[in-house]
């Protein structure tokens, strides 16, 4: 028997061999994940995130005007029964509260804005019922925003205390 042949016999084809791709595919995987987390959360420096109403506030080239604060007046009547009432300094056309709220309605049907400042400048020796009586003809007018100033004598009396 001859071997002759059996040296150079050809091999047999074998599988082809392939490299795993399992260990590949998972480390992709960690990397996309940690490049997905670690963007999602970083903001753009000086960037704030807020919501704004896309139908107020001024255009591009609009002027914002700000609307000065009515200043209304309480100073006692003759006599300490009733009440004076002035606007900006100049006395109320009409005495009575109706009149108040009358004006400031006209104010608001001619554009005042009803989130505007109202002041009310109040006397101490006031009554309270006309306090109450003025700051309620301000809220039927539709006014949202209606504070009380602090007299000057209350501001003194507070840094004397150490209240500033």
């Amino acid at each position: 028997m001859s071997r002759h042949g059996a040296d150079f016999a050809r091999p047999r084809p074998t599988r082809e061999t392939t490299p795993n791709l399992a260990p590949m595919v998972d480390v992709v995987m960690v990397i996309l994940i940690f490049f997905m987390l670690g963007t999602s959360f970083a903001a753009r420096e000086g960037v704030l995130s807020m919501q704004l109403p896309a139908d107020v506030g001024p255009g591009g080239g609009a002027t914002v005007t700000i609307s000065p604060a009515v200043r209304i007046s309480l100073q006692p009547a003759e006599g300490g029964a009733g009440v004076r009432l002035a606007i900006e300094g100049r006395p109320l056309a009409g005495h009575g509260f109706d009149d108040l709220y009358r004006y400031l309605k006209g104010q608001i049907d001619r554009g005042a804005d009803p989130r505007g400042r109202v002041v009310l400048a109040v006397d101490p020796t006031v009554r309270y019922k006309h306090v109450i009586a003025t700051f309620n003809a301000c809220a039927r007018a539709g006014f949202e925003n209606v504070q009380f100033a602090l007299s000057s004598a209350d501001r003194a009396a507070d840094v004397s205390d150490g209240r500033s």
